[in-house]
């Protein structure tokens, strides 16, 4: 080589792929007789770290409706599954293999099946591919008929499990397992622990649907009953109700309610003295109970057997509480918390079940929910034909001014 002559190396270099942010190409021009090879080869690594910002993917946002009772009788269920739902979506959020960024439309359906089917039809103009909603069985069902008039949005309901949701349409699954083995498991506990039971149920679709298919059980072992009550939507004085059903000396009481009407229901059967034991079909009033009405429950045997169970032991139930607790403060143990929660991370385990596409639609979803095999922190969510899950029920006891555990079944 000529002494006098200058080599030089050219290099291009490209840092990055498709689908990122920005690369990094680089042309590098050194001189041969003032750098070694390691130099060289040192000066093309530092040349090739860039900012993880830059080779980080870009999130795309999606909207997710939510429509939920934040006002009125259902309120403290409603909020505490919005809770849920907003502790899945700041996990979604922040996980970096996500390909897509949550962002929440909330609005209070206030206990009105009618506005709540009002804003699903907005939330569809608006194409929203998804809809978390409602509580109640009443609530939901307007909406899920509206599901099988378009192709536009996909209801998932985290607790609504009347059986007049089961199998309505392509486009609505329920995350709560259906009424039918609660309605057994009731039914054979009375047969062994009680002669002539009450059997008090919230006259609305999910009530009614409940008692009839425990009344099958109790007919099927030919077992009598002391008489069911009909709890009317508008009825909150329980002092008479309470007499009427105590004048037929039930020794057990069935309570078929979800709203708080449970807790003034409950104070009525206590301070009229009543001593046989209390079965509950729903726990989210767990916390208020205990809080206010220790007490008046402190009387009587009482226990809860619900379709669901609130939360199944494991690690993933274990950082969801905490999640929960730093945000909110609460034990989510007690409450629906953790519906709203699965509900949101069945649509997040949908994304990544689904097609691939960038651009979501209720179909992708549809595929998505079809092929989970998500186990969330209420138990196995893998649905049926008719997108139900299967059950787990919890056994909750009323001990020493607290609600204790006793046993969860995953049936």
């Amino acid at each position: 080589m000529h002494p006098n002559k200058q080599n030089k190396i050219h290099a291009n270099i490209q840092c990055g792929t498709t689908g990122m942010k920005q690369s990094c190409i680089l042309d590098i021009n050194i001189n041969c007789r003032h750098i070694s090879v390691a130099g060289f080869l040192m000066l093309i690594l530092l040349c090739c770290i860039v900012p993880v910002s830059a080779l980080e993917p870009e999130k795309a946002n999606i909207t997710i409706g939510v429509i939920l009772p934040l006002s009125g009788d259902d309120s403290v269920a409603g909020s505490h599954l919005l809770q849920g739902i907003q502790v899945a979506a700041d996990e979604i959020n922040a996980d970096e293999t996500c390909r897509y960024q949550v962002d929440l439309q909330v609005a209070d359906d206030t206990g009105d099946p009618d506005r709540a089917l009002t804003l699903f039809k907005e939330m569809q103009t608006d194409s929203i591919p998804v809809v978390i909603g409602s509580y109640t069985t009443t609530l939901t069902l307007p909406m899920a008929r509206e599901t099988g008039k378009s192709d536009t949005t996909l209801l998932i309901s985290p607790q609504a499990n009347g059986e007049s949701l089961y199998g309505i349409s392509p486009l609505f699954y329920q995350v709560n397992p259906p009424i039918f083995a609660l309605a057994q498991f009731v039914s054979e506990w009375l047969a062994y622990t009680s002669d002539r039971p009450a059997l008090v149920y919230v006259q609305d679709k999910y009530g009614e649907s409940v008692l009839n298919h425990i009344l099958k059980g109790l007919i099927e072992q030919d077992f009598q009953i002391s008489g069911t009550y009909p709890v009317l939507p508008e009825e909150n004085d329980f002092s008479s109700f309470t007499r009427t059903i105590l004048d037929k000396a039930p020794d057990a009481i069935v309570i078929i309610m979800y709203d708080t009407r449970q807790i003034p229901l409950i104070r009525n059967i206590s301070e009229a003295g009543y001593r046989g034991q209390v079965l509950l079909t729903e726990s989210s009033c767990l916390e208020n109970l205990e809080k206010e009405e220790t007490d008046a429950l402190s009387r009587f045997p009482l226990f809860t057997i619900s379709a669901y169970t609130n939360l199944v032991p494991g690690d993933h139930s274990d950082r969801f509480v905490q999640s929960y607790q730093e945000a909110f403060g609460n034990d989510p143990s007690k409450t629906l918390a953790g519906y709203g929660y699965d509900s949101l991370m069945l649509i997040a385990d949908a994304f990544r079940n689904g097609n691939g596409e960038e651009n979501i639609t209720a179909e992708m979803i549809k595929e998505g929910l079809d092929n989970s095999r998500y186990y969330g922190v209420t138990g196995p969510k893998i649905f049926d034909m008719n997108h139900a899950p299967t059950s787990a029920m919890d056994r909750w006891g009323f001990k020493d001014g607290r609600f204790e555990l006793m046993t969860i079944s995953l049936v």
